[in-house]
């Protein structure tokens, strides 16, 4: 049992290489169906499937640490309005509105659509990627979107536009770049961008003018702007998807760049506001100042005064406290009454900004921010939408809250400051009457610096918070800071399952092929299917001949063909088991199949061998022997079998190239082959032979057409039947199965011709040597 086991293994080691070895040998059909599928693939990927790509952006908002100019902008988030702190969600909100975004197309120009006409289709192309631009005539909005028309681009100075009217004509019409152009679709004018272009080979680009609103809308749903730690903070991530990668990520460097601006351009409404009241203060303060100061310096020259007693000092000291905080609360009480005005001024529908200057309170602030947050986004929304839209009068509802919120605070706030500038006016009552002791004109003078010096002070502290909000209008720091610059990544999935795909398929289709072939192929082609069909012993295999000559046998050729009819002579020697006299007959089961060749070169590999060869062409009825070696084909085998007066030697033909090799012909074409060969004299034909050479070869007509190979049976040795690859049906193989297994030939061995060499048939190669 595990013999039969080991023959069964290799036995099936032997199939698959036989299968593997069947299918290498069409190896270029796998190549090229892989290679037409993978060009059918980027075809279709090319035309047919638009790619798209992910732009990808990262910002910071509010960040407080980790640079230098987040360090700097913490610190300037003390002056005046400039607030780093923000809403992130809101923020979010913003870089997602669709105003937002349709100043972003307009400003990049979008409104302007640049065609490319493919083999298949139209392909998109951005404005950067075309030698020119157009630029839209804002005062005059466009009246038809769509196609337009093609622009062709003639010389640097001039380019042609053709359009189609409404019943399809073309018109073609020549303009120059930076001419102002008036149509029915829009008013634009066009300017080129490199003057340095080949004129003669610019295709013609399509224009169409799109609508930014709608485009807008498209382009607001495939944005998405989140926060990249599921914890929220600052750091937010902008994606979208484009099929124009360099158009992707311009949409988003702008609208970053709009968002910056917008925001600059709110705080600073902010700022100029507060400005405005701070100027109108210091300018009051500066006149005052200017008349206390000459107060002091007059009565300093009246009274020749120049030191206060320790005593007094202590009470004026005192005083002075209770002044200066009384100050104070006068000026937080100016501020709210400025505040109580500004409210006033911003009654029915202005809603102008307001502005709390010289009181800090944490509650009235913030109230006042979100009242002017309100304010600046009803104005936004009053560009695009009327004073009935819904969001409008949510918005006016909401600020009319705020201001009874903040009226009620100011008013809380005021009651409180009153009640405490009572108090101090009480303190300060106290501390003047212990004063009384001093001197009246040394209490005057003191009196008159400690109002100097509270206004002095009030002035300076105005004059800080002054600086600092201009500061916050100029500062050059940016509070969102661009973490990742946008770039694109390819959106669609990856193309190598698509070209894997298609060269399986590619590869398969051959396969198929190949398959279905060996299944319906009724011819012989390999050894194995002759083994399948008779026990015939196969001599050899004889290559496809690729030369010229017919004799390819010659001393000094080691071609692969030659070598396999050396082979075949020494298979041929072993076969004849030390015979000394031979007699080949070579036969086949139709015409074409080689069986004249085989017994030329077979004759040839002998005579090479010093063995002296004779070819006999026995094929009467349709001779070819001698024109395929070029001998003239005068007196033959016809002739002598008729003509009892012809000698052997009247008959044979040496061959001039090569030594010890004859061939004697069929001679004159007979009307009745079949009857020739039955003639006594074949037999004395084939006898003188045996005394003069070798060998014997004759070349006979086909077994499978006429009985003339059977005549001869008697007289050979041996018999070759040759079968040809490809080209020998296996029922004809299967009907000289059956003339073997009836005795009607000699010693019958099958050559397999025409075999094409690879590296699977073990011949894809020559020995060096003669033979």
């Amino acid at each position: 049992m595990p013999e039969v086991s080991s023959i069964s293994k290799k036995n099936m080691e032997k199939d698959i290489i036989k299968i593997i070895a069947n299918y290498s040998k069409y190896w270029y059909l796998f190549v090229i169906g892989a290679g037409i599928c993978f060009v059918l693939a980027f075809l279709h990927l090319r035309y047919r499937v638009v790619p798209e790509y992910n732009i990808y952006a990262k910002i910071l908002l509010n960040d407080k640490k980790g640079s230098d100019q987040s360090s700097n902008l913490e610190t300037m988030s003390n002056f005046g309005l400039l607030k780093v702190s923000k809403n992130i969600q809101d923020e979010i909100g913003v870089l997602q509105s669709y105003d937002l975004m349709k100043i972003t197309l307009d400003e990049l120009g979008m409104a302007v659509g640049y065609y490319y006409e493919g083999r298949l289709n139209e392909m998109e192309v951005y404005k950067t990627q075309i030698p020119f631009h157009i630029i839209l005539n804002d005062s005059v909005p466009i009246s038809q979107y769509g196609d337009f028309g093609s622009f062709t681009l003639l010389d640097s100075k001039t380019f042609q536009i053709e359009v189609n009217d409404a019943e399809g004509n073309s018109k073609k019409t020549t303009y120059n770049f930076g001419e102002e152009i008036k149509t029915s679709s829009a008013t634009f004018t066009v300017f080129l961008d490199d003057k340095n272009i080949n004129f003669k080979s610019q295709k013609p680009i399509l224009v169409s003018f799109n609508n930014t609103e709608e485009l807008a809308k498209g382009y607001n749903n495939k944005l998405s702007v989140g926060t990249v730690e599921k914890d929220g903070g600052g750091l937010l991530q902008i994606s979208m998807n484009d099929v124009i990668p360099e158009r992707g990520i311009d949409v988003v460097k702008k609208l970053i760049e709009i968002y910056e601006r917008k925001s600059t351009e709110h705080k600073n409404i902010l700022a100029n506001t507060t400005l405005s009241l701070i100027d109108g203060r210091l300018e009051l303060l500066s006149g005052e100042l200017s008349s206390v100061e000459k107060n002091v310096e007059s009565y300093k020259k009246s009274n020749d005064l120049t030191d206060v007693s320790s005593d007094a000092a202590r009470f004026i000291q005192l005083a002075g406290e209770s002044d200066r905080e009384l100050e104070l609360i006068k000026s937080q009480i100016d501020g709210i009454n400025a505040l109580e005005n500004n409210l006033a001024q911003s009654s029915g529908d202005s809603y102008a900004l307001i502005t709390a200057v010289g009181y800090q309170n944490a509650s009235l602030t913030g109230l006042i921010s979100r009242y002017n947050e309100l304010v600046q986004t009803r104005k936004s929304m009053l560009r695009t939408a009327g004073v009935g839209n819904p969001v409008v009068i949510e918005i006016s509802k909401q600020l009319l809250d705020l201001k009874n919120a903040i009226t009620g605070n100011v008013q809380s706030i005021k009651s409180s400051l009153l009640s405490s500038k009572q108090n101090i006016l009480n303190n300060a009552v106290s501390y003047k009457s212990k004063i009384s002791t001093v001197p009246t004109a040394e209490r005057a003078l003191l009196e008159i610096n400690r109002d100097q010096g509270l206004k002095q002070n009030l002035y300076l502290y105005l004059l800080q918070k002054r600086e600092e909000e201009a500061l916050s209008i100029s500062v050059p720091f940016s509070e969102t800071r661009i973490i990742e610059a946008p770039r694109a990544y390819p959106a669609n999935k990856s193309k190598m399952p698509i070209y894997l795909g298609a060269i399986l398929f590619g590869m398969f289709v051959p396969f198929v092929w190949i398959f279905s072939k060996n299944m319906l192929n009724s011819k012989v082609q390999t050894k194995e299917d002759i083994e399948e069909i008779t026990d015939c012993f196969i001599l050899g295999s004889i290559a496809s001949n690729t030369e010229k000559n017919t004799v390819v046998v010659t001393e000094n050729n080691v071609s692969p063909i030659a070598e396999l009819f050396r082979l075949l002579r020494h298979n041929l020697k072993f076969s004849s088991q030390g015979k000394s006299e031979q007699v080949i007959m070579v036969t086949s089961g139709n015409q074409g199949e080689g069986k004249t060749f085989i017994s030329i070169n077979l004759a040839a590999s002998l005579a090479v061998t010093g063995k002296k060869v004779v070819v006999l062409g026995f094929d009467l009825r349709a001779p070819k022997l001698m024109a395929n070696v070029g001998l003239t084909n005068t007196l033959g085998i016809t002739d002598f079998i008729i003509n009892p007066t012809l000698s052997v030697n009247d008959i044979i033909v040496t061959y001039p190239e090569a030594n010890n090799l004859f061939f004697i012909g069929s001679g004159t074409l007979p009307p009745n082959p079949g009857e020739l060969m039955l003639s006594h004299r074949i037999k004395a034909l084939i006898d003188t032979l045996k005394e003069t050479f070798d060998y014997i070869i004759i070349d006979t007509a086909p077994i499978g057409k006429v009985s003339d190979a059977f005549s001869l049976a008697p007289y050979v040795n041996s018999t070759l039947y040759v079968v040809r690859s490809n080209y020998t049906e296996k029922a004809e193989l299967e009907v000289f199965g059956d003339i073997v297994e009836s005795n009607k030939l000699q010693s019958v061995m099958v050559v397999l011709n025409d075999v094409k060499l690879d590296k699977s048939s073990g011949y894809g190669y020559a020995y060096g040597g003669k033979a």
